[in-house]
């Protein structure tokens, strides 16, 4: 497993307004600290199941799954954070691909779909290998996810990848990308604007009924950042302008350009 030296986090400015660098940092060695206990756990109940001994009332193969399903929740909330405080795509990096290691083993299609689209979209922004990306369409495939957002996403990618459906697992606010696709036909530039309405009326009102809703009005000393990938990815595949939505909230603009000079 990947270990990021946090204590070498930069004084860069913060992506997202929404809190401080100080804030995204304690959440982050907290968080880290979490991800830390659960790893000695999961030691300890692996060599417990070895000796034929339960430490808790569920089967001690249960216990570790769900460790792993705690590292995976806080990993991701640790890169959002990272990337919400300002710091480098390339620290980033090594957490993204620890992260899809994780969702090897830890990932459930019931309460997993905004993770996955999120890690879906950053390795289309990121233009991760395609060893690294194989391990996603891996996950698709055995989860049997039919959703046409990522599965757009995933032909870009992988161009042999056939589309066959064109559902959206959640239409509230995806199903909006199937709108701003049509538009992208015809005018460019309309659709451009067309995204930059589904950033600020749309996407954020949309996920109302995720658990980090408002989050950074219960308790912003647990807020990681908001962040429309599935946006930024959209406009990396079109070929976009996206000057317009340097500063707009929740787009990940930084992401979307982190390729161009390399």
């Amino acid at each position: 497993m990947i270990i990021i030296d946090y204590k070498k986090i930069t004084n860069m400015g913060t992506r997202d307004k929404l809190s401080t660098k100080d804030n995204f940092l304690s959440l982050i060695k907290m968080q880290t600290g979490f991800i830390d206990e659960w790893k000695n756990d999961i030691e300890k109940l692996k060599d417990s199941e070895k000796k034929g001994v339960q430490l808790y009332s569920l089967p001690n193969s249960e216990v570790i799954q769900n460790g792993y399903k705690e590292i995976l929740m806080y990993e991701y909330n640790n890169l959002l954070a990272t990337y919400s405080a300002g710091e480098d795509i390339n620290k980033i990096l090594p957490m993204y691909k620890n992260i899809i290691s994780l969702m090897e083993v830890a990932w459930e299609k019931e309460n997993g779909y905004v993770l996955l689209l999120g890690i879906i979209s950053m390795g289309v922004m990121l233009g991760v290998d395609n060893e690294t990306f194989d391990k996603l369409i891996h996950i698709v495939k055995e989860n049997n996810i039919k959703d046409s957002l990522i599965e757009y996403l995933i032909q870009y990618k992988e161009p042999n990848w056939v589309r066959e459906t064109n559902h959206f697992y959640f239409n509230i606010p995806y199903k909006k990308i199937q709108c701003i696709l049509e538009i992208y036909q015809s005018n460019k530039e309309e659709a451009i604007l067309r995204i930059k309405k589904y950033l600020t009326k749309e996407w954020y009102r949309g996920h109302s009924d995720c658990g980090w809703y408002n989050i950074h009005k219960i308790n912003i000393y647990a807020y990681s950042g908001y962040w429309s990938f599935e946006s930024g990815a959209l406009v990396k595949i079109l070929g976009l302008d996206d000057s317009s939505l340097k500063d707009c909230p929740y787009y990940p603009y930084d992401m979307v350009h982190w390729l161009d000079n390399k």
